[in-house]
């Protein structure tokens, strides 16, 4: 069967999306726990795209190619049970065979947030968090200039 898997991250302690020999990752983590939750080490994972080592996801897609019988709902579950609290499998949906979290990608938003406040906040996931408020004036100036340095 394959599965269509939202998940959500906070890559603060991670070397990013792909699996590297002597690093932390995010698809490292998802696929132990896919191994403890399903009881089952032949599957593939493939994510719609890599991220770089400390990078934030909201919705990331990836699809889990594994052969297992039961609802994508009790399995996300119990995929969530065995990930680091940082990690969150958000949906597990059955799609079509030809689905392919890459292939299929209709966009790769991506967004820059900047923050004068030290620590990480409330939570794993700072993206709603109170963040110190930069003067418009400024904000404009710097993505001014980091639309200057894209363009070239």
């Amino acid at each position: 069967m394959r599965l269509k898997l939202t998940i959500e991250y906070a890559g603060t302690r991670y070397s990013g999306w792909q699996i590297q020999k002597n690093a932390r990752t995010v698809q490292g983590e998802l696929e132990r726990a896919i191994r403890e939750a399903a009881g089952v080490s032949d599957f593939e994972l493939y994510g719609s795209g890599r991220t770089d080592a400390g990078v934030h996801a909201l919705a990331q897609v990836a699809h889990l190619d594994i052969d297992v019988s039961g609802a994508a709902e009790l399995l996300r579950r119990r995929i969530n049970d065995a990930l680091p609290s940082d990690i969150n499998v958000l949906r597990a949906e059955k799609v079509r065979h030809r689905f392919h979290a890459r292939h299929d990608a209709r966009a790769r938003p991506g967004r820059l947030r900047a923050s004068r406040r030290a620590g990480r906040g409330r939570d794993h996931f700072p993206y709603g968090g109170k963040t110190a408020r930069l003067a418009e004036a400024a904000q404009a100036r710097a993505a001014a200039r980091i639309v200057a340095v894209i363009v070239r």
